[in-house]
């Protein structure tokens, strides 16, 4: 008995380190993908680890992004939060998260994560979205 009391325990406490990495059950992330006719994104799960609030992708690349207008192959990605979507790039929205991904020697299919926040205590509850567009010119 006492053995069985022992791995009951070893196992809830090993459930208990890992529940806050899992403990986002769905995305609940728009995607606003300006080269969605050269790379798909695919949201697979929404998940928090330590202070990071991460979604996890499939990205797909399509065709090149030349075709989508874009000068190289980075592409930039910036988080904010859902409701100030349409007021980015004039001033009233405030990005949480920002960065440019090389697809240079992607090809196909793969998973990507991209990192959403660094301060998953200020977004917990927010719905949030990610923007995909071609990286500015340098």
């Amino acid at each position: 008995m006492k053995k069985y009391a022992v791995e009951v325990l070893f196992m809830s406490a090993c459930a208990g380190m890992f529940l806050p990495v899992f403990a986002w059950g769905g995305t609940d992330v728009n995607i606003d993908n300006l080269l969605a006719e050269c790379v798909d994104i695919h949201p697979v799960h929404r998940q928090e680890m330590d202070n990071l609030t991460i979604l996890k992708t499939t990205v797909t690349l399509k065709k090149s992004t030349g075709e989508c207008g874009c000068f190289s192959t980075l592409i930039n990605y910036t988080s904010l939060l859902a409701q100030d979507v349409e007021g980015y790039g004039r001033g009233s929205a405030y990005s949480l998260q920002e960065g440019n991904i090389s697809l240079a020697k992607m090809q196909g299919r793969y998973p990507f994560s991209f990192v959403l926040s660094v301060d998953n205590q200020s977004v917990r509850d927010q719905k949030l979205a990610l923007m995909i567009r071609c990286t500015p010119p340098l």
